[in-house]
């Protein structure tokens, strides 16, 4: 039985729901990204770039070649190429640059987060689910198992066998309130890492205005990366049952997120040092424009997730949910007597072990 059991929690953790298609992504990505490395290097080993900051848009652009092929897989190609002709017509007849590579990397870039996301979360969401499943039954926790219970904020006096989720659930719309949820998560994020890093007296000492607002617009594209794995837990209601409440895991990880992502006394005296550098008019002006890449930047990912990706990813779930939690087999034999009660004079069967005297006095 212990060897059934075992190998039962090792098929789980094998219940992979990427396709071909998925896996073909990643592919592209990882070798996409090799690519770019290996320009970033050349172009800053060899001066044809004079800043390592000019080096982020190549960085960032393995996200805009996913997101080609995500967008003319959704679409169609030829959407794709009016898309590209719209922003080389841009440049061309004068658009700055700046605004040119903001509409390349906002939406492009937007689908090929988004892609990458739900990539990662179909290959990882049950083998994340069958980790957490047998965290309590361990003596001694693995590494990944003490990541998981810091990222969930999981209790130790909790029997994380009892883990559940509400496996009939389908999406007939965007879920609104998750989208605006899910928005405001990424931009309080985006908001302090934007004042955190770009505020650095160092860094605005070593490079000009542009630079920094180029390189915190390309670190802004991963923002969703940070954000948007987790909705899938609060989606399908995730949650551990326990003697008194239930713990749900989005919960807990929206806990851990707000304890390690906002530093607030370097933000606060990054803000105060930044005002006396650049006066009070030039930093309410860098704020604004902080904001508003924040918020075109989730706005499309989330707005894409919700709308676009959430819906298939939810119905691939669900439908494998008996393939990580078969039911018992009485419950079963029940389920199919309890359709069986349709059919006149059908034999029923009763299942109250109070009825059965012989079978207690053996117990």
């Amino acid at each position: 039985m212990k060897l059934e059991k075992l190998a039962g929690r090792r098929r789980r953790r094998r219940l992979d729901l990427s396709s071909d298609h998925d896996t073909a992504l990643l592919r592209l990505f990882v070798l996409s990204l090799l690519v770019c490395v290996a320009a970033s290097l050349l172009s800053a080993a060899t001066g044809l770039l004079e800043s390592f900051v000019l080096t982020m848009p190549i960085l960032s652009f393995p996200l805009v070649v996913v997101g080609l092929a995500s967008f003319a897989d959704r679409f169609r190609w030829y959407y794709a190429l009016l898309l590209l002709a719209v922003v080389a017509a841009l440049y061309f007849y004068g658009a700055p640059p700046i605004l040119v590579l903001f509409m390349v990397y906002a939406v492009l870039g937007g689908f090929g987060v988004v892609a990458l996301i739900v990539t990662l979360q179909r290959r990882l969401f049950y083998r994340t689910l069958a980790r957490i499943e047998s965290i309590s039954l361990k003596e001694e926790l693995e590494r990944k198992d003490k990541i998981l219970t810091f990222i969930f904020n999981i209790p130790d006096d909790i029997n994380t066998a009892d883990l559940v989720m509400d496996h009939n659930m389908s999406r007939d719309n965007i879920p609104l309130d998750d989208t605006l949820r899910t928005m405001g998560l990424g931009f309080f994020l985006g908001i302090a890492l934007w004042i955190f890093i770009s505020l650095n007296p160092s860094l605005m000492q070593a490079y000009p205005l542009e630079y920094i607002l180029l390189l915190m617009f390309l670190i802004t594209l991963y923002i969703p990366f940070m954000v948007l794995p987790w909705s899938i837990f609060r989606s399908l209601d995730v949650r551990i049952k326990g003697p008194f409440h239930d713990m749900r895991l989005y919960k807990g990880a929206v806990s851990t997120f707000k304890k390690i992502a906002v530093p607030i006394i370097p933000i606060s005296l990054y803000t105060v040092g930044a005002a006396r550098m650049m006066g009070v008019e030039a930093l309410a002006g860098f704020i604004g424009m902080a904001v508003v890449f924040n918020i075109a930047i989730m706005a499309s990912t989330s707005i894409i997730y919700f709308a676009l990706y959430e819906r298939d990813l939810i119905e691939d779930i669900v439908s494998r949910w008996r393939d990580f939690r078969p039911n018992p087999l009485l419950v079963e034999v029940m389920k199919q007597e309890g359709e069986a009660k349709r059919v006149p004079a059908t034999p029923q069967r009763r299942y109250d072990l109070d009825e059965l005297p012989e079978v207690n006095q053996i117990r």
